[in-house]
């Protein structure tokens, strides 16, 4: 038996875009090498991987006990390539998981200026759902997780990041701004709020009721960027972290709502695996990202 990185590596793909074409495209290779490679590995493991049907290839029970053996081995294959890049220079590759949050307005400024203090590394960027990300972290899909909750899996290692305030924001052309802002008031407007059953809505949701804000009229909308657009209309309030607004409220777009006894908070926290010590490339990106 004899399986390479590259066919592990091709699996990952196949698996990921469900079509042999589409992960060919992603690896930029032939769609027959990409074939002749999922065969290769299929035989040599004595076992079909997926099942073919019309739509693509969906992963089968042999596909996904090799999974967490292919993310492994892959991810102990980058290991090696940044232990020999860094005996040279710092360079190598890193695979950064984070929240929404965290990821489109931190993250998003972080990387490039880290890139360019140090042309020779890549980093990729995954964001999702703090749950997704730390699921990806435990399971070796990713190197690093920034997530606004404590991971809660056993073979994490976690450290507190930043601090961000929760705030009840509005348009500037919208009269409530003129008024003394009450819960009552507040309970009488339109809401547009993060989408339903995401951890941030609940958690809002919470924060809310505790304020006794309660929602009457209400919309919901999966990405801060659409709830920002969608109040910056005059009509209707919203509650998001101050990190996604506060460029707007610096050039008067958005308005922060004054409510007594309203002082929230959410940490954001750092995840790796802690049967896996920090390479020292990933210890460095750590430091720039906490200064």
């Amino acid at each position: 038996m004899k399986i390479t990185l590259k066919q592990l590596t091709i699996f990952k793909a196949i698996h990921s875009n469900g079509q042999i074409s589409k992960a060919a495209q992603m690896l930029h290779m032939s769609v027959p090498a990409v074939s002749m490679a999922l065969k290769e590995l299929e035989s040599s493991l004595g076992t079909r991987l997926f099942e073919r049907s019309s739509n693509g290839l969906t992963i089968n029970d042999n596909g996904e006990v090799i999974l967490p053996y292919a993310n492994e081995m892959l991810s102990k294959g980058t290991q090696l390539e940044q232990m020999f890049a860094e005996r040279n220079a710092v360079g190598g590759t890193i695979k950064v998981g984070s929240s929404k949050t965290a990821g489109n307005y931190i993250l998003s400024r972080k990387i490039p200026q880290f890139k360019k203090l140090h042309p020779l590394v890549d980093i990729k960027l995954v964001i999702n759902n703090s749950l997704t990300i730390e699921k990806m972290v435990s399971e070796k899909e990713l190197d690093l997780g920034f997530v606004d909750a404590k991971p809660g899996l056993n073979n994490l290692q976690y450290e507190q990041w930043i601090k961000d305030k929760i705030c009840l924001v509005t348009s500037c052309d919208n009269p409530i701004i003129n008024e003394n802002i009450t819960a009552e008031v507040l309970s009488e407007q339109l809401w547009i709020l993060d989408e339903t059953m995401s951890v941030s809505r609940l958690r809002n949701t919470q924060l809310l009721k505790s304020a006794r804000i309660n929602i009457q009229h209400e919309l919901s909308m999966n990405t801060m960027g659409a709830i920002k657009r969608a109040i910056g209309t005059g009509i209707g309030v919203s509650v998001l972290p101050y990190l996604a607004v506060k460029e707007e409220i610096k050039r008067g777009e958005i308005v922060e709502l004054q409510l007594a006894n309203w002082d929230f908070q959410r940490k954001y926290w750092s995840t790796y695996r802690n049967e896996e010590p920090l390479t020292a490339l990933l210890e460095e990106f750590i430091r720039f990202c906490n200064q």
